[in-house]
């Protein structure tokens, strides 16, 4: 696999990636679009772009506990269960891992952004606004769900907002990295 392939791969298996975080879509309690889906093609999209950002590789283990801990969790919804709420120590470390693993994973896909774009574009501006959005979104829904906050309808309204955003700010990023993908296909067409 060339260069320009890796980049392309590993940039198209990243937005697919949030695609399977940001839609959830279930049947009875079962997901047909699992996270942990999503975090597979998290650390796949790792392995291609290693070379590139050589942070990536940091991240590699933190995307096995996201993708063991999601994999499990989808498991046990096939028997009506919840992982989620049974430790909250567990369920705290898991929102931190999580923050911390896409706010470093979207700061180097900005990087790489940034040497690839064609002039103009601002990918890599656009990649880490979201990026941000994305942070404050899920630290505050996740400050809301960890500390049982909605005690109260406006705590309710508050958070449906806050997802609404979240989901927005989603499908922005989703474009860009698909944009990014296709700049590097124009890229390697010419």
């Amino acid at each position: 696999m060339t260069h320009a392939e890796k980049l392309y791969s590993g940039i198209s298996k990243a937005a697919w990636g949030y695609f399977f975080l940001y839609f959830n879509i279930n049947i009875n309690t079962v997901s047909i679009l699992p996270t942990f889906v999503g975090y597979l093609l998290f650390l796949s999209a790792i392995n291609l772009l290693k070379d590139e950002e050589r942070e990536l590789s940091l991240l590699h283990s933190l995307g096995v506990i996201l993708a063991l801990w999601t994999g499990a969790e989808w498991l046990v919804s096939f028997a009506g269960l919840k992982l989620e709420g049974m430790w909250h120590f567990i369920d705290i470390l898991i929102c931190l891992i999580n923050l911390y693993f896409h706010f470093q994973l979207l700061t180097n896909l900005a990087s790489i952004a940034a040497k690839y774009q064609p002039e103009g574009y601002e990918l890599d501006a656009k990649l880490l606004r979201y990026r941000t959005l994305q942070t404050i979104m899920l630290t505050a829904i996740e400050i809301i769900v960890c500390f049982y906050l909605w005690f109260s309808e406006v705590w309710a309204i508050i958070s449906l907002c806050m997802m609404i955003i979240y989901l927005i700010a989603g499908i922005c990023l989703m474009k860009a990295l698909f944009n990014l993908r296709r700049c590097l296909f124009t890229d390697t067409m010419v």
